[in-house]
C-alpha cells in the first residue's frame, strides 16, 4: 500500500527508552477499514511500537502519519482526539469507577461524539459484550480479567476511533473469552467495520485469522511482512525463535 493512501503510515520509526532502543527503523501501513497484525515474541517491541503511535511512551524518531498528518507533534490527548484509540496491554481500566462510567468517560474525553450520540455508543459496546451490560453498575475493579479486557476494548470503541490499536487482547484470558473477542474482530460490525485496526499479538494463529496483512517484529525490527493468507509459517516461526 502506498503511504499516501494509508490511514496510518510509519516511516523509519525508532523508539528509545534511555539507552535502550525498543523499536529500530520500522516502516508499515494500515489502510482504512483494514486489520493488520503485528506479530512477534514477547519482548519483540510490539507494545513499544503501539505506545509510540498513541504517544504514551518512549522517545520517538522518524515519521508517524495519520491520514497524512503527523502524530509526533502533539500531546497524548490530542492524538486521541484525532482518532487514535489504544486498548493497552494490562487493560488500564479505572477500578473505582463503574463499568458505565468508564465508558462514558472515554466517550466524552475523545471529543469525537456529540452528547446526544453517547447513549447509542454505549449501547453498541453492550451489544458486543452483553456481560458488560449486566455489570454496568459494578465497579470496574471487581470485574474478572476477561470482563476487564472487554471493558478496555469497549472504552476504545466508544471513543469512535479512526484507528484502533489492540495490544495483546488474548493475553491471560480463558479460551471462551478469547473466542468472544476474536469473533467480534471477525464480524467487523458497527464502528469496527470502518476503522483501521493494528492488532499486536503473540499468537500468530489468532491474529492471522482476522487480518488482511501482517508484519513480524523481532528485536525491534520488521523481519517479514505480507498478506495474512500468504505468510510463510516456517519463516514466521523462525522469527519468533530467533528473537
Amino acid at each position: 500500500m502506498h503511504t499516501s493512501d494509508a490511514l496510518l503510515a510509519l516511516d523509519n520509526l525508532s523508539v528509545t527508552y534511555g539507552h535502550v532502543r525498543a523499536v529500530d527503523g520500522v516502516s508499515l501501513t494500515v489502510g482504512h477499514g483494514e486489520v493488520v497484525a503485528l506479530l512477534g515474541a514477547n519482548g519483540a517491541g510490539k507494545s513499544s511500537l503501539l505506545r509510540a503511535i498513541s504517544g504514551t511512551g518512549g522517545e520517538r524518531n522518524g515519521s508517524v502519519l495519520l491520514q497524512g498528518e503527523s502524530l509526533l507533534d502533539g500531546a497524548r490527548y490530542r492524538v486521541a482526539r484525532r482518532g487514535v484509540a489504544h486498548a493497552m496491554e494490562g487493560r488500564r481500566i479505572i477500578g473505582p469507577l463503574t463499568v458505565a462510567d468508564n465508558l462514558l468517560l472515554a466517550a466524552h474525553a475523545s471529543q469525537r461524539n456529540e452528547r446526544r450520540a453517547v447513549p447509542g455508543r454505549l449501547d453498541e459496546v453492550f451489544s458486543y459484550f452483553p456481560k458488560l451490560y449486566e455489570r454496568r453498575a459494578q465497579h470496574a475493579g471487581l470485574l474478572s480479567g476477561g470482563e476487564q479486557q472487554m471493558l478496555a476494548i469497549g472504552r476504545a470503541i466508544v471513543s469512535r476511533p479512526d484507528l484502533l490499536l489492540l495490544d495483546e487482547p488474548s493475553m491471560g484470558l480463558a479460551p471462551i473469552v478469547i473466542e468472544e473477542i476474536y469473533e467480534l474482530l471477525r464480524s467487523r460490525e458497527g464502528t469496527l467495520a470502518s476503522c483501521g485496526i493494528l492488532l499486536s499479538e503473540q499468537s500468530a494463529a489468532l491474529a492471522l485469522g482476522v487480518s488482511e496483512r501482517a508484519y513480524v517484529l523481532a528485536r525491534g525490527r520488521i523481519v517479514f511482512d505480507g498478506r495474512a493468507d500468504e505468510l510463510d509459517k516456517e519463516k514466521v516461526a523462525a522469527a519468533y525463535l530467533n528473537n
